[in-house]
């Protein structure tokens, strides 16, 4: 049996008119041979009557617990599955539904942003031995005590995957409005290319670092499995982008720009505990505090200033900042701290590309480049396919474009 997962949002379930080029896309794959798992979204955006968003606000969420949230929530991407069914049946296509019950995503107890344990594809398979298609509710799960729960931001994306890996289908198919991955948004970036392979790892950094066509959890699920993603839009027949390993990558010679991509994101903070003394320990209580409390540190650095002292800057999301003030008000005295200065408005650009591991000079040539246009570099972190500059986020767009020419220009 030659399994073919498809995934699409609420941009492809909202209307009819949407729905019937998605159906096309699933015809399409069955009248080649395949068997067809679509997971779904809820339909639309608010306040399309059924989406996700119009169903939370006719509540009053205050008096709904985390487990009864899910439960509403949950409900978008049930009525969808059954239109979906209804719909495309008039098309003579065979088609079966699977509740949240059947579906066999295990999740943890964290309603909202729940995590998947396992998956168990067997009802679907045997649905598949029946049918052509079978349709699937995305974004949720069940916990072992049999509530459902949903998996957060991007949930769809990663159940389609789950689901993927527990049928052992060929490819997941991740559909949305965009045909597929560019070296940079082209919203930002007009010359931007459209790329036919990246990899797991290229595809991760550019979703943790600001790209949004992927979800970076679906990606890491899809790279500890080496599934195949490919990432298309629902408005087109064309092939998108296949996110598949490094090593077929590199064997294949799939991708022979040194850069995949050029992303930016504008909601960094910066925070520095001045003249901390160095001799008891400080840094490893400041970020036993910071850890208590659930903050991410996107960079971070120490830097001795003499007299036995040291000044501890780090970069985090600004949404964090509150707790991160508190937490260096708390500490201030214990630490013999002198003054803490807090840097608002940052943002991050990077460049990401497995050529760079391969490649002398790269830094500096991202550094120059900005420096060249006038665009101050406040902190840097770099990895083996990474260079991220914090930079002022009013400089983020312009800092993309300007690299993106200096590294892609002789590409178009």
């Amino acid at each position: 049996m030659n399994i073919i997962v498809q995934k699409y949002g609420g941009t492809s379930t909202r209307s009819f008119e949407s729905r019937e080029r998605m159906y096309k896309n699933i015809i399409r794959d069955v009248k080649a041979g395949h068997k067809v798992v679509a997971v779904v979204s809820a339909m639309g955006r608010f306040d399309d009557p059924y989406a996700t968003d119009t169903l939370l606000s006719i509540v009053n969420k205050e008096h709904l617990d985390s487990e009864e949230l899910d439960r509403l929530t949950s409900l978008g991407e049930t009525i969808a599955t059954l239109v979906i069914k209804a719909e495309l049946e008039k098309n003579g296509i065979t088609t079966a539904t699977i509740s949240n019950q059947e579906l066999g995503i295990l999740t943890d107890r964290d309603y909202q942003n729940a995590s998947i344990i396992e998956v168990d594809g067997e009802m679907i398979l045997e649905k598949l031995k029946e049918v052509d298609v079978v349709i699937c509710p995305g974004f949720q799960g069940r916990n072992e005590e049999g509530k459902i729960t949903t998996l957060g931001r991007g949930g769809s994306d990663l159940s389609a995957v789950a689901v993927g890996i527990a049928v052992e289908a060929s490819e997941v198919e991740i559909y949305s409005d965009v045909n597929g991955i560019y070296t940079a948004d082209p919203r930002i970036v007009p010359d931007a290319l459209k790329l036919n392979y990246i990899s797991y790892a290229e595809m991760l950094e550019l979703a943790c670092n600001g790209a949004k066509v992927l979800n970076h959890r679906c990606v890491q699920l899809a790279a500890s499995h080496n599934i195949r993603i490919h990432a298309r839009s629902s408005f087109e027949q064309y092939k998108g982008t296949y996110v598949i390993g490094d090593e077929e990558i590199m064997k294949k010679s799939l991708n022979k720009l040194t850069i995949s991509g050029i992303t930016g994101s504008q909601n960094e903070a910066r925070v520095t505990l001045v003249g901390v003394d160095g001799t008891n320990n400080s840094s490893a209580k400041f970020f036993q505090r910071i850890a208590e409390e659930g903050v991410n540190v996107n960079v971070f650095n120490q830097a001795l200033v003499g007299g036995g002292k040291m000044d501890i800057s780090l970069i985090i999301r600004d949404e964090d900042l509150p707790k991160v003030i508190d937490i260096c008000n708390e500490l201030k005295q214990p630490l013999k701290a002198q003054r803490t200065i807090v840097r608002g408005n940052i943002g991050k650009v990077s460049v990401i590309g497995i050529g760079i591991k391969n490649n002398q000079g790269m830094f500096h040539k991202v550094y120059n480049t900005l420096i060249k246009n006038d665009i101050p570099v406040e902190m840097t972190s770099c990895s083996e396919i990474n260079i991220s500059c914090f930079i002022d986020r009013d400089d983020v767009n312009r800092a993309q474009v300007v690299l993106h020419e200096a590294f892609l220009g002789n590409e178009n």
